[in-house]
Protein backbone atom coordinates (compact mmCIF):
# COMPACT_ATOMS: atom_id res chain seq x y z
CA UNK A 1 0.00 0.00 0.00
CA UNK A 2 1.43 3.66 -1.14
CA UNK A 3 1.95 6.00 2.02
CA UNK A 4 0.63 9.08 0.57
CA UNK A 5 -3.38 8.13 0.66
CA UNK A 6 -3.20 7.29 -3.27
CA UNK A 7 -3.69 3.08 -3.31
CA UNK A 8 -6.76 2.80 -5.50
CA UNK A 9 -9.24 2.27 -2.65
CA UNK A 10 -8.43 5.53 0.11
CA UNK A 11 -9.36 8.56 -2.55
CA UNK A 12 -12.43 6.86 -4.34
CA UNK A 13 -13.13 5.96 -0.09
CA UNK A 14 -13.03 10.13 -0.01
CA UNK A 15 -10.20 10.04 2.21
CA UNK A 16 -7.40 12.35 2.39
CA UNK A 17 -5.15 11.54 5.09
CA UNK A 18 -2.37 9.07 4.63
CA UNK A 19 -3.48 5.54 4.90
CA UNK A 20 -0.96 3.23 6.26
CA UNK A 21 -1.24 -0.50 7.04
CA UNK A 22 -0.17 0.48 10.71
CA UNK A 23 -3.21 3.13 10.50
CA UNK A 24 -5.32 0.51 8.83
CA UNK A 25 -4.53 -2.00 12.02
CA UNK A 26 -5.04 0.92 14.52
CA UNK A 27 -8.93 1.70 12.42
CA UNK A 28 -9.96 -1.84 12.50
CA UNK A 29 -8.52 -2.27 16.39
CA UNK A 30 -10.85 0.70 17.23
CA UNK A 31 -13.65 0.70 15.48
CA UNK A 32 -14.10 -3.20 16.38
CA UNK A 33 -13.53 -2.75 19.86
CA UNK A 34 -15.27 0.78 19.83
CA UNK A 35 -18.52 -1.19 18.90
CA UNK A 36 -18.33 -4.24 21.20
CA UNK A 37 -16.17 -6.28 19.94
CA UNK A 38 -14.85 -8.97 22.70
CA UNK A 39 -11.03 -7.59 23.37
CA UNK A 40 -9.96 -11.59 23.31
CA UNK A 41 -11.51 -11.42 19.81
CA UNK A 42 -9.84 -8.67 18.97
CA UNK A 43 -6.18 -10.10 20.55
CA UNK A 44 -6.44 -12.57 18.84
CA UNK A 45 -6.92 -11.41 15.10
CA UNK A 46 -4.36 -8.75 16.28
CA UNK A 47 -2.13 -11.01 16.74
CA UNK A 48 -1.14 -9.98 21.02
CA UNK A 49 0.03 -12.89 22.90
CA UNK A 50 -2.12 -11.23 25.89
CA UNK A 51 -5.13 -9.31 25.92
CA UNK A 52 -4.14 -7.50 27.97
CA UNK A 53 -1.96 -6.11 25.31
CA UNK A 54 -4.68 -5.20 23.39
CA UNK A 55 -6.89 -4.14 25.97
CA UNK A 56 -4.18 -1.34 27.34
CA UNK A 57 -3.65 0.02 23.81
CA UNK A 58 -7.37 0.63 22.93
CA UNK A 59 -8.65 1.26 26.09
CA UNK A 60 -9.62 4.61 25.51
CA UNK A 61 -11.76 3.64 22.95
CA UNK A 62 -14.12 1.35 25.20
CA UNK A 63 -15.17 4.08 27.78
CA UNK A 64 -18.61 3.24 27.78
CA UNK A 65 -17.82 -0.41 28.22
CA UNK A 66 -18.95 -0.44 31.63
CA UNK A 67 -22.71 1.16 30.89
CA UNK A 68 -23.07 -0.74 27.92
CA UNK A 69 -22.92 -3.77 30.51
CA UNK A 70 -25.14 -2.38 33.26
CA UNK A 71 -27.45 -1.60 30.42
CA UNK A 72 -27.44 -5.23 28.97
CA UNK A 73 -27.44 -6.52 32.01
CA UNK A 74 -31.02 -4.95 33.26
CA UNK A 75 -31.91 -5.70 29.97
CA UNK A 76 -31.81 -9.23 30.74
CA UNK A 77 -32.76 -9.07 34.26
CA UNK A 78 -36.32 -7.12 33.47
CA UNK A 79 -36.77 -9.72 30.59
CA UNK A 80 -36.30 -7.03 27.72
CA UNK A 81 -33.90 -9.13 26.30
CA UNK A 82 -33.08 -13.03 26.24
CA UNK A 83 -29.69 -14.32 26.16
CA UNK A 84 -28.59 -17.21 24.22
CA UNK A 85 -25.62 -18.74 26.01
CA UNK A 86 -23.54 -21.49 24.58
CA UNK A 87 -23.22 -22.86 27.61
CA UNK A 88 -24.97 -24.80 30.34
CA UNK A 89 -23.66 -22.86 33.83
CA UNK A 90 -25.88 -25.22 35.72
CA UNK A 91 -23.06 -28.37 33.96
CA UNK A 92 -20.16 -26.20 35.41
CA UNK A 93 -21.22 -26.32 39.18
CA UNK A 94 -21.10 -29.63 41.05
CA UNK A 95 -24.45 -31.16 41.91
CA UNK A 96 -25.67 -30.42 45.73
Amino acid sequence: MRRRGSHRGVRPAGLTRTVTPHWLRHFFASAGLSKGVPVTDMAEWLGHRDPRITHETYAHVMPDAPERLRTLMNSVFTRATELALPLEFDTLAPAA
